[in-house]
C-alpha cells in the first residue's frame, strides 16, 4: 500500500505512452489488471482505499470484502467490458489488442466486437439469404414431385 500526500489528484488523462514499445505490451499489462480485479470475489479478504476512473488501490483486510467496496469493483471492471472511460481513448490498435485479449469474458461488449458482429451478421445474412434462395428452388422442384397433403404441411414448416 503506498501513502500518497493529501493534495494527491487522480489522473484523468493518458499518460505517455512510448514507454511500451510494443501495442501489445500495453494491452497485455491492460489485462493483467483486469484479470487481477476478476480474482477479488464476495468471499475475498479485501478492501478498496481507493478507486477513480483508471486507478484502484486494494489492500488486504480480516474481514470480506463490502457491498459498497464490491460496487467500486464492478464500475472499474466495466471500463474493461465496454472500453469506455479512459480506455476508449487509447489509440486504436491499443484498443484491438485490448479487446482481442478479453473478448472471451462472459460480459465483454465493446464497440468493436459490437460493429466486427454487425459485419459478420450483415455477411451471414447474405450468404443464409442465398443459401435460401438456393434451398427454395431445390424445395419447388422436391414438391412438385409430392402430392398435395405433403406440399401443405412443408409450406407450414418452412
Amino acid at each position: 500500500m503506498s501513502v500518497f500526500p493529501g493534495n494527491f489528484q487522480p489522473i484523468d488523462q493518458i499518460q505517455d505512452l512510448t514507454i511500451y514499445s510494443h501495442e501489445g505490451r500495453l494491452a497485455s499489462t491492460l489485462v493483467r489488471v483486469f484479470e487481477r480485479t476478476q480474482k477479488i470475489t464476495k468471499e475475498s479478504h479485501t478492501r478498496i482505499n481507493y478507486k477513480s476512473r483508471n486507478t484502484l488501490l486494494v489492500s488486504s483486510k480480516r474481514n470480506e470484502i463490502e457491498e459498497r467496496e464490491m460496487r467500486l469493483l464492478v464500475e472499474f471492471e466495466s471500463a474493461f467490458y465496454n472500453l469506455s472511460g479512459l480506455l476508449e481513448k487509447l489509440p486504436e490498435g491499443i484498443k484491438r489488442n485490448l479487446c482481442y485479449l478479453i473478448k472471451d469474458r462472459e460480459y465483454h461488449k465493446c464497440q468493436l466486437c459490437a460493429s466486427e458482429l454487425s459485419e459478420e451478421s450483415n455477411n451471414e445474412t447474405e450468404s443464409t439469404h442465398m443459401m435460401k434462395e438456393e434451398d427454395n428452388a431445390s424445395e419447388g422442384h422436391m414438391i412438385k414431385e409430392e402430392d398435395s397433403a405433403s406440399e401443405a404441411s412443408l409450406n407450414i414448416i418452412a
